[in-house]
């Protein structure tokens, strides 16, 4: 991200991860998609593009903690939308463990510093909109793994969102030094599409599947937590004591929320 800008990382990253998903799948019918299909594409498709877009419009308009802070809300927003639609029903305890994890990502991220900025108030509104798309998103992509598998589904999400990023990202495309990119920056673009797309959205859309959207986005919340925790171990970045209290409480929070009654 240091030699890349934000644009063109985010819409070749989608490209690469689309052409890695369909080749991937190993078929020819890979490319035909049943016209009864194309509205639940579209729906899962626009919500991934409304993510990378609110995402990365919120960091540049807020701090990263309180977007990953803000982003951690899609678990409560999925268990909301289902509850007021009658889809699903949580139980107490099942409420009580979304709302623990939600205070434990803010311990994490946040350090033990809660200071309201109005400036990043905009910022802020934004990253709740990327969380409401995330949202949107495991709630549609479900039964489209079901119908097409998890590689296609998620392949066919990418060329839409290819389709309207990438008319976004030509101008920055084009003034893009490409020529001075380092080799360590391709390998750092390379993986972020495959392991961090293609493999995590493809895990992620199976577990949607699988489980649900109200089980399934609960683990969002171990994603600042784990990052931080990594960060420590690996790049030797400091873990306070407030930060390993909110880990504790994120993963008690994820085992109340995903307890069975």
């Amino acid at each position: 991200m240091r030699e890349i800008a934000v644009l063109p990382f985010t819409a070749l990253r989608i490209l690469v991860a689309m052409v890695t998903l369909f080749v991937a799948s190993g078929r020819t019918p890979a490319w035909r998609l049943p016209r009864s299909l194309w509205p639940l594409v579209l729906r899962a498709g626009l919500a991934q593009t409304a993510f990378q877009l609110l995402l990365i419009a919120s960091l540049r308009w807020t701090t990263a903690g309180h977007s990953a802070i803000l982003l951690a809300t899609a678990p409560l927003l999925t268990a909301g939308w289902l509850a007021a639609t009658r889809q699903a029903s949580l139980a107490r305890r099942q409420w009580l463990g979304l709302v623990v994890g939600f205070v434990g990502v803010g311990l994490v991220v946040q350090g033990g510093s809660f200071r309201v900025t109005w400036a990043h108030l905009g910022g802020d509104l934004l990253a709740l909109g990327a969380a409401g798309a995330w949202a949107w998103y495991g709630v549609v992509i479900g039964p489209l793994v079901g119908t097409l598998g998890t590689l296609r589904a998620t392949g066919w999400t990418m060329v839409v969102a290819a389709c309207v990023f990438t008319p976004l990202a030509l101008s920055d495309i084009r003034a893009q030094a490409w020529g001075s990119v380092s080799w360590e920056a391709w390998v750092g673009l390379l993986y972020g599409a495959t392991v961090g797309m293609v493999l995590a959205m493809s895990l992620w859309g199976k577990a949607i599947h699988r489980f649900g959207p109200q089980q399934t986005m609960l683990y969002v919340y171990l994603e600042p937590v784990s990052a931080i925790i990594i960060a420590a171990a690996v790049l030797g970045e400091a873990l306070g004591p407030i930060q390993v209290v909110g880990a504790l409480l994120t993963c008690a929070g994820v085992g109340l929320a995903s307890a069975r009654e």
